[in-house]
């Protein structure tokens, strides 16, 4: 088994890098690469989620707080602050707003329904919520709180399935979400430990079954976009055109352990040190750092780039250059938050200053 260090610097590998992923194709465009990131970029942050659930010798309370203080509240505040981004890049390039505009805005960065590139923090949280009470319903049993899931999610099917109307805080898709969540729980469970183990044990082991099984998930990607209309949704939103679900399933399942393993071959302080900006960088990237690359600092090069097809290297690299923008954008939003009393967004601590006044403003 590899140490507890290790197996914590590698999920938050795979999550920089899924985000990487999510920035990257959010710049990109439609074809085979959008259909393969499509396919499992969404159920594998539910996945590695699960890999860090903790739901034994905690009371309810305590964990609503905790996730609480880890989802909502992110999910919420960077909301808010990106429809303060919205109205700065509305107003830098004379884009007309009123007062109205705006408070829909905010009201639309609180419901959270699918709004801004931060709108899964709150799918996480009821995921995480959903898999709490189920576990503690069927008594802390592994397997038959899987049969709990799969209510859960036959309820998510039948629903997207008969409306296509979303849910305040995006909870429908949570349906989804919380399968993920369950079976990153029960990949690192010690009732498959003798297949977690071994995969993790060794880097070369990993980078070869994680690499296997990307392949795999792949190829399945491609049957699902030329055999179904489902190749350019997201998991969560097929609404009525949610046939053949267990294709789409399967796939997402088989790239989020795929991933995650592979993530476990290439782990290095480097990347699982980039993770403590995701939240800052799926705030940002969409709606300030896109915004402000394509057209103030490189608006000649996207002028040349905008109209070739996605496998054109220069427009490939147009989307790196900006993805690797993106990056440095929330490093340093990370930094102006945290020496602001708004820290808490971030899950981060006072800083000093404020702390001392938060402090004398309490005696």
């Amino acid at each position: 088994m590899a140490t507890e260090n290790k197996r914590i610097q590698y999920i938050d590998t795979a999550k920089f890098l899924g985000l990487l992923l999510v920035v990257f194709i959010h710049g990109y465009k439609e074809g085979v690469v959008i259909s393969f990131a499509y396919a499992f970029h969404m159920p594998l942050f539910f996945f590695l989620n699960g890999m860090t659930f903790k739901p034994d010798n905690i009371s309810l309370g305590d964990f609503l707080v905790k996730k609480i203080k880890g989802y909502l509240i992110p999910g919420i505040g960077l909301g808010l602050l990106c429809s303060l981004f919205d109205i700065i890049i509305r107003t830098i390039y004379n884009i007309s707003w009123d007062l109205t505009f705006l408070l829909v805005d905010i009201c639309k960065s609180i419901n959270q329904i699918r709004y801004f590139s931060v709108w899964f923090l709150t799918a996480l949280f009821f995921s995480d919520i959903f898999l709490f009470l189920i576990y503690h319903k069927f008594k802390k049993n592994i397997w038959v709180t899987g049969l709990g899931v799969f209510l859960l999610l036959g309820f998510g099917i039948l629903y997207n399935s008969h409306t296509k109307a979303t849910m305040v805080w995006n909870i429908d898709v949570a349906f989804f979400g919380t399968l993920f969540t369950y079976f990153g729980f029960l990949f690192t469970s010690k009732s498959l430990s003798f297949i977690y183990t071994p995969l993790i044990s060794r880097r070369w082991l990993s980078l070869l079954v994680g690499a296997a099984l990307m392949v795999g998930t792949f190829f399945l990607s491609l049957y699902i976009r030329n055999h179904t209309t489902m190749f350019n949704l997201h998991l969560d939103m097929f609404g009525a055109n949610y046939g053949n679900y267990y294709l789409p399933l399967a796939c997402a399942l088989l790239g989020s352990i795929g991933f995650t393993i592979l993530s476990r071959g290439i782990t290095n302080f480097v990347f699982a040190h980039f993770v403590k900006y995701n939240l800052a960088l799926l705030a940002v990237h969409q709606v300030l750092a896109f915004s402000s690359f394509k057209f103030l600092i490189a608006k000649e090069w996207w002028a040349k780039v905008a109209f070739n097809p996605p496998e054109d290297p220069q427009f490939i690299l147009f989307t790196l250059t900006m993805m690797v923008y993106s990056i440095a954008c929330a490093v340093a939003l990370y930094y102006v938050i945290i020496i602001t009393p708004f820290s808490f967004i971030l899950n981060k601590p006072r800083y000093p200053l404020f702390e001392k006044i938060f402090r004398k403003g309490h005696l």
